[in-house]
């Protein structure tokens, strides 16, 4: 009889194997670093716009959750596109890719340990913490900007995947 941890770690294969065929042509350095700034402009982009969207009833505001929408897009990209090298079990990755995991995701968390101080630091000397909605926005784009800081990482700093001679058919004699 499996037990819950076997199934959740054959489910966790499953979907890393079906996630690898996803998106093929765009797993290169190049793509990979385009959508990587993409996401951090987008990233950046909520939390600046975030410190004026307070209140739901203003136009800032659903500029906000567009650019919001947006960067959970281009994060969900990254992730494909790094294999979910930052968030797999380490059962499932390579020593390369374990040694990789880690030092993006120390960055990762010093990123977000400086976000929440910055972000105490705002929410006391502002005025945002008064609006109703001021101190939730903020920490949605804080979470939206730390949450991805390891596979952005990753994406800048995979090399090319080499091509698999057998599985294209070449011969080597």
């Amino acid at each position: 009889m499996n037990t819950l941890r076997e199934r959740i770690h054959a489910q966790q294969e499953r979907n890393a194997a079906r996630y690898s065929s996803w998106l093929p042509g765009w797993r290169n350095r190049r793509i990979r670093r385009r959508a990587m700034v993409a996401w951090l402009v987008s990233a950046v982009a909520t939390l600046v716009v975030g410190l004026y969207a307070g209140d739901f009833r203003t136009m800032t505001f659903f500029v906000w959750w567009g650019l919001l929408m947006i960067t959970v897009v281009l994060q969900m990209l990254n992730k494909v596109l790094t294999n979910n090298i930052g968030e797999r079990t380490a059962r499932l990755l390579d020593e390369r890719e374990l040694a990789l995991r880690g030092r993006c995701g120390y960055v990762g968390f010093l990123v977000a340990v400086w976000s929440m101080v910055i972000a105490a630091m705002v929410l006391a000397s502002t005025p945002i913490s008064s609006t109703r909605f001021g101190p939730f926005v903020l920490l949605i784009s804080l979470i939206a900007l730390v949450g991805n800081v390891p596979s952005a990482l990753l994406a800048w700093q995979l090399p090319d995947d080499e091509p698999d001679p057998i599985a294209e058919g070449e011969h080597r004699g």
